[in-house]
């Protein structure tokens, strides 16, 4: 959920290494007396590089041979002809001409393609889209060529340090598949298109989720294949791992009325709570699953005036009472008639919910109905103290990941900041400088932090944002 529109990516400078230029079969040479060969900075596939290349006519060409191999692309030469498939895709050329074939169309460049010293250039950006490969010019002038980057994501959600899955809305149905962070190779996952979101288990080996008519499944990640858990068909808006993996919690009713388990190894399912109070959401569970923690929003009362007659539909919508309350309930068997306990009665909205492993207190992003008021994050423990975290900026968007909190805020009229805050202290600091092109922040423990783009997935990665889907 985004608050306001937030953030671009500002990236920071990258000094990179030297590696060897190889050559192609050429016919006619270019003359070296009037080419200024130079050993250029590139990050391919995410690796520091040096290629030769030159400008011409305002156009960087760049060696064929060498940014094929380190594109992992095969390349094939006879006499002037230099055929290049990656991925499926396949470029064709003759050097001396200013047309390149890719995969049946024809592509027009400005120079031509040249040989200079028995080695082939091409222009560079023309080359790798025609490859079906990813060209990132970012803010410091950096360039980024990648084989192969995925498409199209939506959302995004990290599985363990080195894997996350990206997920594509479409009109038939949603597509999730798994990506490697470092060399950006993806994969399909087989999950039926009518699986609800995905709810990545502690252990980063499975996924559960439920289809269309309520059963549930579990993914993994190990054997690449799902299995069905549940045949229960009751309506589940919401699922939760326990803190081993072992079973899922959810709420049950269309209404979210119940929290109920469902042990994996029997296959069981039993009710936790059964209180009749609907529309509960936003359910979190503690490490000894004895603690549940959950949102309650009222509905808006229908007010009608009795003094016109039925069918004018003269109603309205009485909407005081509604903003969402947290609540805390702890299973005990030796308390009588045990009930939940309402932890807030504030008015403003409570978004960004997270609640302490041990259940102790829950955070938020208090959103006041005052729109010149900052969105500000706070905490509420059992005892219904109310304290705050972080209201130095207005957020926009948070993520929480191993104690700590990830906002993106508001900055200069420019940009937009990103904070780390310790959720126990309420400790700050500014990690990034990010304009206001991204949308979201994406953390979790020992993975790199992620940001969404313009629609497009960066990884922070040594000081750069290292374009990870397109």
């Amino acid at each position: 959920m985004l608050l306001k529109k937030a953030s671009i990516v500002s990236v920071l400078a990258l000094a990179v290494g030297v590696s060897s230029v190889g050559a192609v079969s050429a016919a006619t040479v270019t003359k070296a007396s009037v080419v200024q060969v130079n050993s250029s900075a590139f990050i391919v596939n995410g690796v520091p590089v040096n290629i030769n290349t030159f400008i011409e006519k305002g156009k960087t060409l760049v060696g064929i041979r060498d940014l094929s191999n380190k594109l992992g692309a095969d390349i094939q030469t006879e006499k002037s002809n230099i055929t290049v498939s990656l991925n499926g895709s396949t470029v064709e050329m003759k050097l001396n001409s200013k047309v390149i074939d890719a995969d049946g169309v024809e592509i027009t460049l400005e120079v031509p393609v040249k040989s200079l010293k028995g080695t082939g250039y091409v222009e560079l950006q023309a080359f790798v889209e025609a490859l079906g490969g990813h060209f990132l010019k970012d803010d410091s002038g950096n360039i980024w060529l990648d084989a192969d980057l995925l498409g199209g994501v939506d959302h995004i959600q990290w599985l363990d340090s080195a894997r996350l899955i990206a997920s594509q809305e479409t009109d038939s149905g949603r597509l999730d598949f798994l990506v490697d962070a470092l060399s950006t190779k993806y994969e399909k996952l087989r999950i039926v298109q009518d699986a609800s979101d995905l709810i990545l288990a502690p252990n980063g080996t499975k996924a559960a989720y439920t289809n269309a008519a309520g059963e549930v499944y579990v993914y993994d990640f190990n054997a690449k294949s799902e299995s069905k858990v549940s045949s229960d068909t009751s309506i589940k808006p919401e699922l939760v791992w326990s803190a081993d993996s072992s079973a899922i919690y959810f709420l049950q009713g269309d209404k979210g009325s119940v929290i109920a388990k469902l042990d994996l190894a029997a296959g069981t399912i039993s009710k936790i709570l059964e209180d009749k109070v609907d529309y509960k959401a936003n359910l979190d569970v503690s490490i000894d699953g004895k603690t549940f923690t959950y949102t309650v929003t009222k509905p808006g009362a229908v007010v009608a005036d009795g003094s016109k007659p039925v069918e004018s539909d003269d109603v309205t919508i009485d909407m005081k009472g509604t903003e969402p309350q947290i609540f805390a309930y702890t299973v005990d068997p030796s308390i009588k008639d045990n009930k939940a306990v309402q932890l807030t009665t504030s008015t403003d909205d409570k978004v960004f919910i997270h609640a302490a492993a041990d259940g102790s207190s829950v955070s938020y992003v208090a959103v006041s109905d005052d729109a010149a008021a900052k969105s500000i994050l706070v905490t509420v423990g059992k005892d219904k103290t109310v304290k705050t975290l972080f209201a130095e900026k207005d957020i926009f968007e948070a993520t929480y990941a191993a104690g700590k909190w990830y906002l993106l805020t508001e900055g200069t009229a420019s940009s937009q900041f990103v904070y780390e805050v310790d959720s126990a202290t309420g400790a700050a600091k500014q990690l990034y400088t990010v304009s206001d092109s991204v949308s979201e922040v994406v953390a979790k423990a020992g993975s790199p932090i992620a940001v969404i783009n313009d629609g497009k997935v960066f990884l922070s990665n040594n000081g750069l944002w290292k374009p990870t889907t397109r």
